[in-house]
């Protein structure tokens, strides 16, 4: 009796896609990739995930190639679209270490540094804030759904095939790069501005008053000023981050097309 049953080739071949897809996602998207989280928990997460996008879209899937050379080639391309729509996601968290980094070195304090027991790594105070920070912005705006939304839409867009390089994956990347760049700036600007404002003054009172010892007073009045500032925009620090990330979903829909 168990010789008489056999199981179809084509469904297990199109859920193999779809998990290819959606464990390079896991690998990298926010939240999901978060080091707590460990591998093969990780993986059977990425395994139910597939379980349950699997139904929505494999109906709509056309039939997989049966040479497995040309398999091979499409589940790599799945697993490079599943990643280019975590590293979309991870470029924000990546722009507010900039900014932690950015103002932990203004303020003198990059040699505190302290080990994160989330990821095991040597970071900074400001650093496991501001991850921190990301983290519950995007769980409040809903932000690890839309990863799972933007892996079902994007079968729609770009459906399996063979892998193809074109310009705009590249120049897409590059953007990122720049972008995650420039949200750590601006999220860091506050404090960069202050702490310029404090080097004039500290500038301004040497020239007046010589006897001043300028360099023992700016460590513990940038220090101050910083920590005020930080203090004084962190209630609009959760909306800017939370534009960074709504920004970011448009960004999900670029990685798709270019890939």
């Amino acid at each position: 009796m168990l010789d008489q049953i056999t199981i179809p080739l084509r469904p297990v071949l199109l859920f193999a896609i779809v998990l290819a897809r959606v464990g390079g996602l896991v690998t990298f998207a926010p939240f999901w990739s978060h080091d707590a989280i460990q591998p093969r928990v990780r993986a059977f997460l990425a395994f139910v995930l597939a379980l349950c996008v699997a139904p929505i879209v494999i109906p709509h899937l056309p039939s997989p190639p049966m040479d497995p050379i040309a398999f091979t080639l499409i589940i790599a391309r799945e697993l490079l679209i599943g990643c280019a729509l975590g590293i979309v996601g991870q470029m924000v968290m990546n722009g507010l270490q900039v900014a932690a980094e950015v103002i932990t070195f203004q303020l003198g304090l990059s040699l505190a540094s302290t080990i994160d027991p989330a990821t095991r790594a040597r970071t900074t105070a400001l650093g496991i804030l501001a991850h921190l920070l990301g983290l519950m912005v995007l769980l409040a705006a809903d932000g690890h759904h839309w990863f799972l939304i933007a892996t079902v839409r994007s079968f729609n867009i770009a459906a399996p095939a063979m892998p193809r390089v074109t310009p705009q994956l590249a120049e897409m990347l590059i953007r990122l790069s720049a972008d995650s760049l420039a949200i750590g700036i601006a999220l860091a600007a506050p404090v960069f501005i202050a702490l310029l404002l404090v080097e004039f003054a500290l500038a301004i009172a040497g020239r007046v008053a010589p006897q001043l010892q300028i360099l023992m007073l700016s460590f513990p009045i940038k220090i101050a000023v910083g920590l005020w500032v930080i203090g004084a925009t962190l209630y609009f620090l959760p909306g800017a981050v939370r534009t960074a990330f709504t920004a970011m979903r448009a960004n999900l829909l670029r990685a798709i097309n270019a890939i």
